[in-house]
């Protein structure tokens, strides 16, 4: 696979970033519907507008991706894993937007363990630790081994 990840980084960044500043902002209902002005002057919508625009332009744009690959005859038949990984860890870290309560024990969340008290940062710490410590040596170690080489860094 040939990702281009710096993209990929600059795009996810970029996103957290506004996300962020926009969650700090603390935006209430009555202000959704204050004036937005562009460079010009020129009111160009509503905070609800830009609100909006937030999420349906990367849709757009992801939609553009697909006909370009399409077109370039780069697209693939079905979804990488990888890019599974990004989907998911996307829509957890959206279930994390606005959670007051991340450190606070919980019992029963853990299908397998119902029993066990573990709180939501812990689970997410653990999914985190599990990524940099697991999957990514593990999956090195098992390549390296079966292309008689060495490991990977």
């Amino acid at each position: 696979m040939a990702t281009n990840w710096k993209l990929v980084r600059r795009l996810v960044n970029s996103a957290l970033d506004a996300c962020e500043a926009i969650d700090q902002l603390e935006i209430t209902d009555d202000e959704r519907s204050t004036s937005v002005r562009a460079a010009n002057g020129q009111i160009a919508g509503t905070v609800w507008d830009a609100l909006q625009s937030a999420h349906i332009f990367p849709e757009n744009v992801r939609y553009m991706v697909i006909r370009g690959r399409e077109q370039l005859g780069d697209s693939d038949p079905f979804v990488q894993p990888v890019s599974r990984v990004l989907q998911q860890t996307g829509l957890l870290a959206a279930e994390l937007v606005g959670s007051q309560q991340l450190q606070v024990p919980i019992k029963g969340i853990d299908p397998y363990s119902p029993e066990r008290e573990q709180s939501l940062e812990s689970v997410i710490e653990s999914l985190a630790a599990w990524y940099e410590s697991h999957l990514v040596p593990n999956l090195e170690s098992a390549l390296a081994n079966a292309r008689g080489g060495e490991q990977s860094s």
